[in-house]
């Protein structure tokens, strides 16, 4: 395993560089993104790629603010993998889990309370179980939230804010800019972080390992694949049905996809449900256009 996941960092490593995204037609993808999100009561937003060519599969509402939800556990293991780098910290130093810190959707940490993890634990949790505690030592190892901020602006996403830990940056108010982002700049920074040069390649090697991993993709990116096709993505559900996915898609044939879907109910309902279906149709219609 760790043989491909190296093959694959390498791969997605010499992608090409963006191109613009072709003029949208009323049988056009974007079209097809927009009827799913309709037919569902959400308001949906995509940035699509191919990573090999630099092509824009779609781009839908993709300058739009959507909540960062879970998604910022990837910023937020990519910074504290390149702190250890730098030798800011040590990835295996252990660090205490106190019972009183521990908070919703914690699967991982809420079972270590009153011992210890190291930082490749607590990455590992946060990326393939969402666990929010750890995303909260993280986010305490790197300057809290304006640490996240800081880091979205070394990878090339001019658009993050991340101002909240958690679970307080999941409550998505309508209008609130605090710890949103838009799809294309969420792009951009997974592109700098996953296949370009923002994180040494060993540390690349080991973010993608962790996502590659995750628990909690089975119902959004990975329900409507076609058979071959895996991922390695992070999730993010919120209040007012917000929920998103995004991360690269690799095809059988050697495809390379970026794919950043980002969701929420259009009826401004705090108390709707997130629509992973509207995830998992959106993915596999861009797979499908990906040959195109």
């Amino acid at each position: 395993m760790a043989t491909l996941i190296t093959a694959m960092a390498a791969a997605i490593a010499v992608a090409a560089p963006a191109t613009a995204a072709a003029p949208a037609t009323a049988d056009s993808i974007e079209a097809q993104i927009r009827h799913i999100a309709t037919a569902n009561d959400v308001t949906t937003g995509v940035w699509a790629q191919d990573l090999r060519t630099g092509r824009v599969i779609a781009a839908v509402n993709c300058e739009q603010r959507y909540p960062v939800l879970s998604m910022s556990k990837v910023y937020l293991a990519a910074a504290v993998l390149d702190a250890a780098r730098h030798g800011l910290l040590r990835m295996d130093s252990r660090v205490p889990v106190h019972a009183d810190h521990i908070v919703a959707n914690s699967p991982i940490t809420s079972t270590y309370a009153g011992r210890t993890l190291n930082y490749s634990e607590i990455a590992k949790a946060a990326l393939q179980y969402s666990d929010n505690t750890a995303a909260n030592l993280m986010f305490a190892a790197i300057g809290g939230p304006l640490g996240v901020t800081a880091y979205a602006r070394t990878a090339g996403d001019g658009a993050t804010v991340m101002v909240r830990e958690e679970t307080e940056l999941n409550t998505a108010f309508p209008g609130d800019s605090r710890d949103t982002t838009t799809p294309r700049a969420w792009a951009a920074g997974l592109r700098s972080t996953m296949s370009g040069a923002r994180l040494d390649p060993r540390d690349r090697v080991t973010l993608l390992g962790w996502m590659r991993g995750t628990h909690t993709s089975d119902k959004r990116f990975r329900a409507d694949l076609p058979a071959g096709w895996s991922t390695a993505d992070k999730t993010g559900t919120g209040d007012y049905g917000t929920a998103n996915d995004a991360g690269v898609l690799y095809g059988p044939d050697g495809a390379l996809i970026l794919l950043v879907i980002q969701t929420r109910s259009a009826t401004n309902n705090s108390k709707a449900t997130a629509r992973d279906s509207v995830i998992g149709q959106t993915a596999a219609l861009v797979t499908a256009h990906a040959a195109r």
